[in-house]
């Protein structure tokens, strides 16, 4: 009977575990931890590029640039707390992509030239609401960037998201202001491409609204558990903690554990 079970006998089942979880972290758990990482990261970059290249081209996108740079100013206000509403109310996830797939239409839109009042164009407004969609965008991912890696691993991935973010916003302005000496269009269809590249990146990040902040590698994996996304990385069960090490523990320290069936599902409860 499971009373009569000793602690020692429990802790002799185990003995087998850390090595089962090792296997398990080295084949499975840091590869989420791996991907998240790197989705964030390009995330936040794509995010980070597109709302540097709008902050410098203001002069050349509203008629007077003081006034574009006003706006700009007021649109990132607008972004950032549409963020703060929708992702309490919808989740992270479904607003920062929201976001970029915004940004993508807006940016497409902003190829026409087309006059709306004086020297207003169809240029002009869309920019205006695509540079908001982007920052909505950006502000969530910075929240992201704290709330997706666990405790453990918090200051490597934030200090490599954020980075990338810095490097990219960097060098994007110059790259993109030669893009546009020789094909005008293409700044904007180049970031509307990465941004469908950032909704799909966003897409296959796990929700972080409402649960509880994790604290290692096991935590990342059981978060993902029941979460929509496209990569596969991680969404198995971990490993039972007792039936698997009973079968494979049927000797410990010289005697001879066979428990039946009803102990085991004992045993699994009380551990």
């Amino acid at each position: 009977e499971v009373d009569k079970v000793s602690e020692i006998d429990i802790s002799c089942w185990l003995k087998v575990l850390p090595d089962q979880e090792k296997t398990t972290k080295a084949n499975n758990w840091n590869k989420t931890v791996l991907w998240e990482t790197i989705a964030v990261s390009l995330a936040g970059s794509i995010g980070t590029l597109a709302y540097n290249v709008f902050n410098f081209g203001w002069a050349t996108i509203i008629p007077d640039r003081y006034l574009g740079y006003c706006l700009n100013g007021i649109s990132d206000f607008v972004g950032a707390n549409v963020l703060s509403l929708c992702a309490k109310k919808f989740g992270r996830r479904y607003t920062i992509a929201s976001g970029f797939l915004g940004a993508t239409v807006f940016g497409l839109a902003a190829l026409s030239d087309c006059p709306i009042s004086g020297e207003w164009t169809i240029n002009g407004i869309t920019s205006l609401i695509c540079k908001s969609l982007i920052n909505m965008a950006c502000s969530g991912i910075y929240l992201w960037m704290a709330e997706i890696p666990p405790s453990t691993h918090l200051g490597f991935v934030y200090n490599l998201a954020g980075g990338c973010g810095v490097l990219t916003g960097f060098f994007a302005p110059p790259l993109f202001a030669n893009m546009e000496l020789s094909h005008p269009k293409s700044p904007l269809i180049t970031m509307a491409c990465l941004f469908v590249v950032g909704v799909f990146t966003v897409l296959c990040l796990p929700e972080t609204k409402g649960l509880p902040r994790a604290q290692t590698i096991d935590d990342v994996v059981t978060r993902r558990r029941g979460q929509p996304f496209f990569p596969r990385f991680g969404s198995r069960t971990a490993p039972a903690r007792v039936a698997p090490v009973i079968a494979n523990a049927v000797y410990c320290d010289g005697d001879t554990l066979v428990p039946d069936n009803k102990t085991v599902s004992k045993l699994t409860e009380r551990v």
